[in-house]
């Protein structure tokens, strides 16, 4: 059979999750064709795993111009920085899929609001203002409510909101000189939905959504919720994978998914699932590691092979429990050592973890970061209990310090 050709639009944040993506093309007899700028191909490890292809600039024109008379059986993006615009390049170029403006409605975490309440989807209330109106929004929002950026992921930007003297602290976040010219001032709040958090992964082919696994979620709690943890399989799976499978497959049929990897994030309350937010990606966090340890299953495999052949996954039992959790410091402090004295120490499998590392980013278009991941543990075990407390043991150890009292424009401006 000859290589068949997939475009992958953009260079992912994470260059480990291009990797493996590329060896589960070569499995499928097809090898990925990565497109970007020269500046952002340079910065990838050099390899013969995929080839390179330069543009101009990321945008419609330029990939289209450059790709005219090559061929390729499938266009993707593996990153959420570039869903739209890979959705954009399928259009010019006559591919089917799932539309731009799907993916530029799932990317805007109010219109896919909008859309899921009117579907009767969810009951969580919500406005969107920029984040210099944050003050005056908050006379028509009920306390305590949570904000966060329209467009973004990570936890990044997400804070609840007790009440008006929150506002100073969430605006420390944005740097206004920078970030209306990006859109990221653009925020919406959204009523708290109580309950345990879970995170899902899934892939929808022909708009059918075949659901991976639940995992439980651990972050850092009140008031920014970022995360530092998961445990796969989640420990509500036998109790809520019917209802969530079925609430899923109503969410991305009102949303108009046609082909695409599911990454939601739910709130478990009541007679069915609340929706956080919801991706047209795998999860990030190593949680595509997470799903090839405990099924075994290649989530990227899966994906490629839906859109090169049409094929829906099959679906496994998982073989153990398995967890992964970060080893988190805060941007604008240095790093304390973590301590590796686990509750579970047999069930630990690796530790990844240097004192030298320093935060790789410290703000996006204008939207500063406080939180950043130094390095991680995993863990296996048949005995959910004793992934659990390692987890925990690790997000015990991230700082308690709130790091909108810390992030400045000075600070971070002489990094």
């Amino acid at each position: 059979m000859a290589t068949r050709r997939v475009l992958v639009i953009g260079v992912p944040w994470s260059t480990g999750e291009l990797t493996m993506a590329a060896a589960d093309a070569q499995d499928l007899q097809a090898r990925l064709v990565v497109a970007d700028t020269e500046a952002k191909l340079r910065g990838v490890e050099n390899t013969t795993s995929f080839d390179r292809l330069v543009v101009a600039a990321l945008d419609v024109d330029s990939i289209v111009d450059v790709t005219r008379t090559e061929h390729f059986d499938a266009i993707v993006s593996i990153t959420e920085l570039t869903v739209e615009l890979a959705a954009q390049v399928r259009e010019a170029k006559g591919f089917g899929g799932t539309s731009s403006d799907t993916e530029r409605a799932v990317l805007d975490k109010a219109a896919t609001r909008e859309t899921l309440r009117s579907k009767g989807l969810t009951e969580v209330d919500h406005r969107s203002a920029t984040i210099t109106e944050l003050a005056d929004l908050l006379d028509v929002v009920q306390l305590p409510a949570i904000v966060k950026p329209r467009s973004f992921t990570g936890s990044i930007g997400v804070r609840l909101l007790h009440d008006r003297s929150d506002v100073e602290a969430v605006t420390r976040q944005y740097d206004l000189a920078k970030a209306p010219a990006f859109g990221r001032d653009q925020i919406t709040v959204e009523s708290f939905i109580p309950g345990p958090e879970v995170s899902v992964e899934g892939l929808v082919v022909d708009g059918e959504l075949s659901l991976f696994a639940i995992t439980d979620k651990i972050n850092t709690g009140s008031p920014i919720f970022y995360e530092v943890a998961h445990v796969m399989p989640s420990r509500f799976t036998a109790d809520w994978e019917e209802r969530v499978r079925s609430y899923l497959q109503d969410v991305v049929t009102a949303l108009g998914v046609v082909t695409s990897p599911i990454h939601a994030e739910l709130k478990l309350a009541g007679d069915r699932p609340e929706m956080i937010e919801i991706h047209t990606r795998y999860g990030g966090g190593r949680i595509v590691d997470l799903l090839q340890a405990t099924y075994p299953r290649r989530a990227y495999r899966d994906y490629l092979a839906a859109v090169l052949d049409g094929v829906r996954p099959e679906i496994v039992e998982p073989i153990a429990v398995h967890g992964t959790g970060f080893f988190v410091g805060l941007v604008d402090l240095p790093l304390a050592p973590p301590s590796f004295d686990f509750p579970h120490p047999a069930a630990v499998t690796a530790i990844d973890f240097d004192a030298r590392r320093q935060p790789p980013l410290l703000e996006h278009e204008g939207l500063r970061l406080q939180y950043w991941r130094a390095g991680h543990a995993t863990f296996s075990s048949p005995d959910y209990q004793h992934v659990w407390e390692n987890v925990l043991f690790v997000r015990d150890q991230v700082p308690h310090t709130d790091p909108s009292n810390l992030s400045t424009p000075s600070t971070l401006s002489t990094r």
